[in-house]
């Protein structure tokens, strides 16, 4: 059973369309905007992290060390590695590989999201595509990154901030979840692709976190 649910986003035009659905509170704490607004008995916490993996790490203790949260998701864009994947749709990973991560004495961090509540999405937003997601502080912006990523992984796509995130909530036994919406898939220039196709797909990522967190509320609640 969780309490309150944090949903986090890396950049205001991505929080943006979240925030235009339903009335929330604006709490300001060291600088930050945080919003707030209840859903069937359930506080939800919204705000943006920053770019990359520290960011999103210290957004994620913060929420849940300051509001309580007992449930993270992560929403955002995306970069498609798998091939036929189309500009919009949605993905929500299965796992999270932090494939820049670096070492001679451990391998590359691959954490799993929340396998009860990703059955349960999976029967309920059958359009979800649900696999890996390669997390990193930086783009997969060629077609070679790309191939060796899903030849390497079978990673569906390309992120960020989710495996930080995932990383951090699994370590304080909370679940995590990370949807993302693709808005390149490597026809073109990386800039060129996500500036053309942001704007359609930012707000269908919104609506699917929307619907996805309610869904989650009313499920919640009928275990209670």
């Amino acid at each position: 059973m969780f309490v309150k649910i944090a949903l986090i986003a890396a950049l205001r035009h991505e929080l943006q369309p979240l925030l235009s659905r339903g009335s929330w509170t604006l709490e300001k704490i060291a600088g930050r905007n945080f919003y707030r607004r209840t859903v069937a008995g359930k506080e939800m916490v919204a705000t943006t992290s920053g770019l990359g993996k520290v960011m999103a790490a210290a957004t994620t203790q913060m929420m849940i060390d300051r509001f309580g949260a007992d449930l993270v998701l992560n929403f955002g864009s995306c970069g498609a590695l798998a091939p036929g994947l189309s500009i919009g749709d949605m993905i929500l990973a299965e796992r999270v590989i932090e494939y820049d991560f670096t070492s001679d004495h451990k391998s590359v961090p691959v954490t799993a999201c929340d396998p009860e509540l990703l059955s349960k999405l999976a029967v309920r937003f059958p359009d979800l595509k649900i696999g890996p997601l390669a997390s990193a502080d930086r783009n997969a912006d060629t077609p070679a990154v790309r191939d060796d990523l899903f030849s390497r992984y079978q990673a569906l796509a390309a992120d960020w901030e989710g495996a930080s995130i995932v990383r951090v909530a699994r370590r304080m036994a909370i679940p995590a979840l990370v949807l993302r919406g693709v808005t390149d898939v490597g026809h073109s220039d990386l800039a060129s692709e996500y500036e053309n196709n942001y704007q359609k797909v930012l707000p269908s990522v919104a609506l699917a976190a929307d619907e996805m967190t309610r869904f989650l509320v009313e499920m919640d609640r009928c275990n209670e």
